[in-house]
């Protein structure tokens, strides 16, 4: 007797792109770490913020990605908060989902730590701080690949705190700049309903760290 194949349903996938080698790095080992197998980390070589978004618009065509994010922050191209604002219908118009952090990447890993209460405009007082915590610290893709590469493990325990700091700050970030400091929560809450909930049972003894 023929068993009959029960049909399943492909599952959606998720497009992470970014112009930033460190940020490609981190996330890389969030999608290992986290076990999500229908996440796909890319890095694009984009020297402006229409570049980037241009790059992941065409990913998202050709891998046919449910949900496509371009990652960047300010100091990635060197662009102000009303550069994101006026780039916002050119991502809309390909489909493409804006994921910024203002100045820099380092705001929202610090954000995880303590909560701000008034707007930092400078990278370098994020990094500076981090490295007080995680020594060494620097944004760059060789640190997020050896001696931090377990930074997100680290920090996944002060996930809700972000989430939590982020509303806070991102209404600093708005009298301020107009928009919010990050739309990562908005990210996250994307990750989570197309890849589920991390799988971390294998790391328990980093997470105790």
């Amino acid at each position: 007797m023929t068993r009959k194949r029960i049909p399943t349903q492909p599952k959606s996938t998720i497009l992470i792109a970014t112009a930033n080698p460190a940020v490609a790095a981190y996330f890389s080992r969030v999608r290992k770490d986290c076990r999500y197998v229908n996440m796909t980390v890319e890095y694009f070589q984009a020297y402006t913020l229409e570049g980037l978004i241009k790059a992941t618009g065409k990913a998202r065509i050709a891998g046919k990605f449910a949900s496509a994010w371009a990652i960047f922050g300010l100091d990635d191209f060197s662009i102000t908060a009303e550069d994101i604002v006026a780039a916002q219908p050119f991502a809309d118009a390909r489909k493409v989902k804006l994921g910024w952090t203002l100045p820099s990447f380092s705001m929202w890993l610090y954000i995880h730590l303590k909560p701000l209460n008034q707007y930092i405009a400078d990278s370098a007082s994020f990094d500076q701080a981090l490295a007080k915590v995680f020594p060494g610290f620097e944004l760059t893709a060789d640190y997020m690949t050896n001696e931090g590469q377990d930074i997100h493990l680290r920090l996944f325990s002060s996930f809700s705190k972000a989430i939590m700091n982020t509303s806070v700050y991102n209404k600093v970030s708005e009298k301020v700049n107009g928009i919010p400091a990050t739309t990562f929560p908005l990210l996250y809450e994307d990750i989570k309903n197309i890849c589920g909930e991390a799988d971390l049972s294998h790391n328990q003894k980093l997470l105790a760290k």
